[in-house]
């Protein structure tokens, strides 16, 4: 499968936030599962969500993505993280990104 990737990080979260506050008007059972789908640790930090994509051109990961949410005991945090490059752009690339901007700010270690 080839893709490029068609929504942006602001786009992105903004799914991910009305979802996570139901704006779409799912009934409740489907907006858990889908947080049961994503979720991907809990800590004494709280609990993380997220999911990672790679955009594949001409056999190429030109792509990656990872978005999420950390729910903590005072708030909610969003973040989306997209990268690109001619090759070897990945989710899991994306993902290391992501995770080490949230313990730079102390949001999740």
């Amino acid at each position: 499968m080839q893709s490029s990737l068609k929504i942006s990080s602001v786009e992105q979260v903004e799914l991910l936030e009305n979802l996570y506050r139901n704006n779409f008007n799912f009934t409740p059972a489907n907006i858990h599962a889908v947080k049961n789908s994503i979720h991907l640790t809990a800590s004494e930090n709280g609990e993380f969500y997220g999911k990672t994509g790679t955009g594949r051109v001409n056999g190429q990961d030109i792509n990656g993505w990872f978005i999420g949410f950390i729910e903590s005991q005072n708030n909610t945090y969003f973040f989306s993280t997209n990268i690109q490059s001619e090759q070897r752009a990945t989710g899991s690339k994306a993902s290391d990104i992501a995770l080490s901007i949230l313990s730079d700010l102390n949001i999740w270690k």
